[in-house]
């Protein structure tokens, strides 16, 4: 895991946290150092979520909800905090499966037997306006309203994350990331590392030195596990 305030920006408020089976990484937002409560709030309530749960997802998503309503709870409290939300991305290995579940901006890559894949698509405006045809993928990472998310914790009435699972395969490999690598590196550039030699934690290392050699416009976070 690594994570970096980047080059830029005042203070990290991305938050990861992996706990045996359970990797989770969110990207908060919100003047006053609200985003960095937001996304810290997020990633605990997921780290004690009961992995041996049969339903996987029911459960991830009602906590999901009561981390959305905690957070809309502590914004009343402290007024400097209103507007504080947070992306998130969830990945459980089970002992055959996968379980991928995000909200926001924040992506989860699959790296298997060369071939390496986006496994979430961008709950934002700009990557609405790419699937649509309006903008190119280049034109999406200087848009500017590249910010603006379609769906996000922190917001009022039920979340829903969008979930997914596959079966596992030996020798998969696995990245979780806030937007501050995937709009300073290509899919290509993401890949390439990781699919190199280099170890798990090597591999977070490199990343986030090389979004941050690119500029480092925003916070840069990555998770990395080898299967």
């Amino acid at each position: 895991m690594a994570s970096h305030v980047g080059k830029v920006r005042a203070n990290n408020e991305d938050s990861i946290g992996w706990k045996g089976t359970l990797l989770v990484l969110a990207d908060g937002m919100g003047g006053h150092r609200a985003g960095e409560v937001a996304s810290a709030l997020v990633v605990e309530k997921v780290l004690a979520l009961d992995t041996t749960t049969p339903d996987f997802k029911t459960a991830l998503t009602t906590t999901l909800n009561l981390a959305n309503q905690a957070l809309l709870n502590y914004a009343d409290e402290h007024q400097e905090c209103k507007g504080m939300g947070t992306t998130v991305v969830v990945v459980q290995v089970g002992a055959d499966q996968i379980k991928v579940a995000h909200i926001g901006d924040s992506r989860a890559y699959l790296w298997r037997a060369g071939q390496c894949t986006q496994l979430t698509s961008d709950h934002s405006l700009v990557a609405e306006l790419v699937r649509n045809g309006g903008i190119t993928e280049e034109e999406a990472k200087n848009h500017p309203q590249r910010n603006i998310l379609t769906r996000a914790l922190g917001t009022a009435g039920p979340v829903e994350p969008e979930y997914r699972e596959f079966a596992v395969q030996a020798g998969d490999r696995l990245l979780l990331c806030s937007d501050g690598l995937t709009v300073m590196l290509s899919n290509a550039e993401i890949c390439e590392y990781l699919g190199g030699d280099a170890s798990p934690q090597e591999v977070a290392d490199r990343l986030v030195a090389a979004a941050n050699e690119r500029g480092g416009i925003d916070n840069i976070s990555a998770i990395v596990a080898f299967l």
